[in-house]
């Protein structure tokens, strides 16, 4: 059996990130197969040249030698290495095959009968079972046709059957030694598996043990502060008004900071927690961490100084990794540093290294705490016996440092300060280059690692029918229901749903301009609320943009997939959303000048708007089957799409920028000009069959839609 040392050795030789933990495992096993027949082969063919004296079969030893040396490099770096070994066993099959032409077929096979079943073998732990069929029957067709050609083949004088016998002792040893090794692999592997299961089923009930005894006190303290507060606000609301809601605000921050704090450990204890490296300027995402807590240090008279001690440090990182480091770092600085005291951050690249040293001179750590403050709930009682924080954040840190493959050490002395150090190796590899990080982070996440002052605001409930373009915010949370309110109802006319099923009713109703909309909701959630709406040809052109609590990728991908034009998680950035709401509805005037009559002259015009030119091509469609009737018009159109009047009004003007009056005769007079200009009828007949039955009004509109009247048409074209 191989020791943990050898296979850990060897699981750092192949690592592949391109591969899949399973296809890592077979690369395994796979290498060391060949690594095993590559060594009985060199054996072998010693013996069968200087012992046995059996140079006439000399190149086979010599050919199988260098496809070992060749497939050896090619099978580590590859990432089909299951092609690799592959081939070189199927070219092995059919060295075999001629070797037995060559020494007279089966009687006088030397054991070479066995070479190719040891290959088909082989395969197996490459893991591709189409491959082990293909090599298992090619196998069987060779010694079938060895087996049909020998009354041909004749044997050579020099293996006589003493040679024969002992070749065939020796090539039936090594094979089945090998084949022995195959069972005591796979046994192992069973082995491994089985008890990696036990262990981690270990984990798992001690990490729920730990976790349920810890979230019952990490708990009591910001739920004690929220209920209180809220009693005293109804008990007396002079006094609290001020302040407690900014308590109750920061104590959710807690919980919300704790909550994604568990959520991390749970990731990378299950290995679910990948590294996204980039490559780029890794001062500039450190200047952003640094900078996001300067109102912090400002409210607190703190002092918070970046030395970067070099211009730029060009290298591969993990924006949100080195953010949440840093951003812990920080945080615990400021919150163990008192009034008008200092934080300084040196960043510094020294032998391919990272080192960024966190200092303050707050209060320091005894040496009885200091070995403890990375252990997970471990919380720093203060001068008061009363603790502080979570005691979960240096964890967080120390765990993602170490999934850097860095290292992180602190130094402290009780009421002079504490220093963090962070040693990060810097690599080159990243195939992402990014001048800027900053740029993937969600720019609110620094205020959940480290909570915020609460904004104020004043509610003001807007008025639907303004001119301003109508925002529909579906929403079934109060408090979220205000604060958007109060940095949207400036700009836009905000109307209210507290469900999905209301907010569908009042979407087809309004036809809002923009959808905002939550995803857990009573009655109708916002995936099914964005299903109808993209489905509905009444409001399928309405972006929408989702801002919800769900923030994993799976949850984003299927809101992403049914429609939404936008995927915000809460908490999220005030001025990310507005932006995202000025940029649609900016979208949608481009949209406007692309979906006009020339665009419903040429059906090709902009794939990017499929559904409104669906919906644009049907009213085109009507027009067209109706064109010689002079009294087809709105009414008509809206009956046939099962439209209303307002409903119709509505869509028609978020996407053609103009009524739908104008729209109608724009698109006969065009349907005019191209009967003059291309189908040579004159003008009477050209305003009979697009409507016109008054041939002075048709002359008259033509000349105000083009500019001059369409009897120049007839003397000459106008392009």
């Amino acid at each position: 059996m191989l020791g943990n040392g050898i296979i850990s050795w060897i699981d750092n030789y192949l690592k592949d990130e391109r591969l899949k933990p399973v296809e890592q495992l077979n690369k395994r096993w796979a290498w060391i197969w060949m690594v095993v027949t590559f060594i009985g082969s060199l054996f072998s063919s010693f013996l069968f040249l200087f012992v046995l004296k059996l140079w006439p079969i000399w190149w086979f030893g010599f050919a199988m030698i260098v496809s070992y040396l060749i497939s050896l490099p090619l099978f580590r770096r590859i990432k089909r290495f299951d092609l690799v070994i592959n081939l070189m066993f199927s070219f092995f099959i059919v060295l075999a095959f001629i070797v037995l032409l060559q020494v007279g077929g089966l009687p006088s096979s030397l054991g070479f009968i066995f070479i190719g079943f040891n290959c088909a073998m082989g395969s197996v732990l490459a893991g591709r079972l189409k491959w082990t069929v293909g090599m298992f029957t090619l196998y069987c067709l060779s010694i079938i046709l060895i087996g049909l050609l020998q009354p041909q083949l004749e044997t050579p004088v020099y293996i006589t059957p003493r040679i024969n016998t002992i070749a065939f002792v020796i090539l039936t040893l090594w094979i089945n030694a090998c084949i022995l090794f195959l069972v005591i692999l796979f046994m192992k592997d069973k082995s491994m598996l089985e008890k990696s299961e036990a262990d981690k089923l270990r984990k798992i009930d001690e990490i729920k043990t730990q976790l349920y005894t810890n979230l019952s006190h990490e708990f009591r303290t910001p739920l004690t502060v929220i209920s209180g507060i809220s009693e005293q606000l109804q008990k007396n609301p002079k006094k609290w008004l001020t302040h407690g809601p900014n308590k109750i605000k920061t104590q959710s921050n807690v919980l919300l900071r704790l909550v994604n704090q568990m959520l991390d450990i749970s990731k990378i204890e299950a290995g679910g927690m990948k590294l996204m490296l980039i490559h780029g300027d890794i001062n500039k995402i450190i200047e952003f961490i640094v900078s996001s807590f300067n109102s912090l240090t400002e409210n607190k008279k703190i002092k918070l100084n970046l030395n970067t001690h070099q211009d730029s440090i060009y290298a591969d990182y993990d924006p949100e990794k080195i953010m949440h480091i840093l951003g812990n770092l920080i945080s615990n600085a400021i919150k163990f540093t008192s009034k008008g005291g200092e934080i300084n951050i040196d960043v510094l690249s020294e032998n391919d290294k990272l080192k960024i040293i966190v200092r303050d001179n707050g209060k320091g750590i005894s040496n009885e705490h200091l070995k403890h403050i990375f252990d997970r709930f471990y919380q720093i009682p203060d001068s008061n016996n009363e603790t502080q924080g979570t005691g979960l954040g240096l964890t967080i840190t120390k765990e993602l440092v170490l999934l850097l493959n860095g290292s992180i050490e602190v130094k402290s002395e009780l009421n002079i300060g504490s220093e963090f150090h962070i040693i990060l190796p810097l690599s080159n590899e990243a195939q992402l280059e990014i001048d800027n990080g900053v740029s993937l982070i969600n720019p609110k996440a620094i205020q959940v690692i480290f909570p915020a002052h609460d904004l104020e605001w004043d509610i003001e409930y807007p008025s639907v029918y303004s001119n301003e373009p109508i925002l529909l915010l579906v929403e079934d949370n109060k408090d979220v229901v205000e604060y958007l309110i109060s940095i949207l109802n400036d700009k836009y006319s905000v109307v209210i749903a507290s469900n999905g099923k209301e907010g569908l009713k009042k979407a087809k109703k309004i036809i809002p301009d923009v959808i905002i909309t939550d995803i857990m909701m009573p009655q109708m959630d916002g995936y099914e609320l964005i299903e109808k709406i993209k489905s509905d040809i009444v409001t399928d052109h309405i972006p929408v943009i989702v801002l919800t609590a769900r923030g994993d990728f799976d949850s984003k991908l299927i809101g992403l997939e049914i429609g939404a034009d936008h995927y915000l998680t809460k908490p999220f950035s005030e001025e990310e959303l507005i932006l995202k709401v000025k940029n649609l509805l900016s979208n949608r005037k481009k949209m406007q000048s692309k979906l006009g009559i020339s665009s419903a002259l040429d059906n090709q015009e902009s794939i990017m708007y499929k559904r409104e030119l669906i919906f644009m091509s049907k009213i085109n469609k009507l027009l067209d089957e109706n064109i010689e009737n002079e009294n087809f018009g709105i009414k008509d159109i809206c009956n046939a799409l099962n439209f209303s009047r307002s409903q119709f009004y509505r869509k028609f003007s978020v996407l053609a920028d103009g009524s739908i009056g104008k729209y109608i005769r724009s698109y006969r007079l065009h349907k005019a000009k191209i009967l003059i200009e291309v189908n040579g009828k004159n003008v009477s007949e050209a305003a009979r069959d697009t409507g016109f039955k008054n041939l002075s009004h048709f002359s008259t509109s033509f000349t105000e839609e083009f500019g001059f009247p369409p009897s120049e048409l007839l003397q000459s074209p106008h392009i």
